[in-house]
């Protein structure tokens, strides 16, 4: 009899202790399926629909529905590495390729903040992908100080390099606005926009050069977020 409750006990031990540790596993994956930033894309969302504006070599007007793909690269202790790409847009003239514009970049998503760093010319190659997630394993701070903050909660200051170039991050309500753009933005200067809103990702982005020169756009309902004024140089439209 006494024999009987010992081995009772142990199996009563065996099934709270196996209790504990898939309740501790289900928690760890729940943890892990979350975005931890509020302002990036859900964790399971792989491709995401937008309408599309777009003025390129044919310098005509191209509108249509484009979508931006998200791909996680690596997870880290601190952060996802991702990158996003858009789709190529249909056009009859084939000068009419976004080129390097369809890479918008790495983006690295840490708790309330997202770090960007620009793709090479050529893509998201094996050995690019490879570089940057070195990069962060080796020495995170040094990869951080090559990367443009385009999100953050607290917004950051206007910083100005010594091109004359702007970049910051605005807080506006649900919305975090990065702007980058030189005072003097004709001919060749740079100008970039992203909206990100919170539980949305994107919201509106714009990454062109001088007058208007290889526009991309794409948001939701953009002809109504045209009619806003985000500030010079982005009233060119």
């Amino acid at each position: 009899m006494q024999r009987s409750k010992s081995k009772s006990k142990e199996i009563t031990a065996v099934t709270i202790l196996t209790i504990i540790v898939m309740s501790a596993s289900t928690a760890c994956n729940s943890h892990k399926d979350e975005q931890s930033n509020a302002y990036f894309y859900k964790t399971e969302e792989t491709v995401h629909t937008y309408e599309g504006y777009f003025y390129l070599h044919s310098y005509t007007d191209l509108w249509q529905d484009i979508d931006l793909y998200i791909t996680e690269l690596e997870s880290f202790s601190n952060g996802v590495l991702y990158t996003l790409e858009l789709e190529q847009p249909v056009s009859s003239d084939p000068y009419d390729e976004l080129l390097d514009r369809k890479y918008l970049g790495y983006f690295y998503v840490v708790d309330e903040m997202i770090y960007y760093l620009p793709a090479e010319k050529d893509g998201y190659t094996d050995a690019d992908n490879n570089r940057v997630i070195e990069q962060i394993k080796s020495d995170e701070a040094d990869f951080l100080e090559q990367c443009m903050i385009v999100c953050c909660e607290k917004g950051t200051e206007d910083i100005t390099d010594d091109n004359g170039y702007h970049a910051y991050v605005e807080v506006d309500g649900d919305k975090r606005i990065f702007r980058y753009y030189n005072d003097y933005f004709y001919g060749s200067k740079e100008y970039m926009l992203m909206v990100w809103e919170k539980g949305q990702g994107i919201t509106y982005y714009i990454h062109g050069n001088g007058a208007k020169n290889m526009h991309v756009e794409f948001g939701s309902h953009i002809k109504e977020k045209q009619k806003v004024d985000y500030g010079y140089p982005y009233k060119i439209l």
